[in-house]
């Protein structure tokens, strides 16, 4: 009898550190598929007030497009209580701007872009290649995110990538 519990016990030691290795292997396999199934999305900035700042005015011309329907809210200035603020906004399909409106004053604050119609520097609109928004921007791009702003970070235009297509255009403004 104890001649054959040697050679089992040698048995189930093996069979239990082939499974303990099989079990680390899948474990690996299972760590590494979750690895490269989790995109980070870096983004890329890029300061250019000139383009910004070509960006920016084609905003305001947007708004005059007769398609574009206007909507307006008014509330009291948070810092003047006899003042009144306006917030417009505008939309059109898949594009909407808003304005935030004082009694002097008058800044686009927020933007989505989600239409090919729009066209913020000639060719830059959603739906080109990313090779023609690097040679429209002057810059080579690595990131799916794209901003485009300021020194201060107070106006930036964000470009999100899907594939190298440009799949929308945001405005991020800055009021305080």
């Amino acid at each position: 009898m104890i001649k054959y519990i040697y050679p089992i016990a040698v048995l189930v030691t093996t069979i239990s550190c082939k499974q303990n290795q099989d079990t680390k292997l899948e474990e690996k396999k299972s760590s590494k598929k979750v690895e490269s199934e989790i995109v980070i999305q870096e983004e890329q900035y890029i300061e250019n007030d000139s383009i910004l700042d070509k960006m920016n005015s084609k905003l305001y011309e947007f708004v005059k497009n007769p398609k574009f329907k206007v909507e307006k809210e008014t509330f009291k200035n948070r810092y003047v209580d006899d003042l009144i603020d306006t917030v417009k906004t505008y939309t059109f399909d898949n594009t909407s701007i808003v304005f935030y409106k004082t009694a002097s004053e008058e800044w686009i604050y927020d933007a989505k872009i989600a239409n090919s119609e729009f066209e913020l520097i000639a060719l830059l609109k959603i739906g080109i290649e990313r090779k023609l928004f690097e040679k429209i921007i002057q810059t080579k791009t690595n990131s799916n995110l794209v901003k485009i702003g300021n020194l201060e970070q107070t106006s930036v235009f964000v470009f999100k990538f899907k594939d190298d297509i440009l799949q929308e255009i945001i405005y991020e403004g800055y009021i305080d």
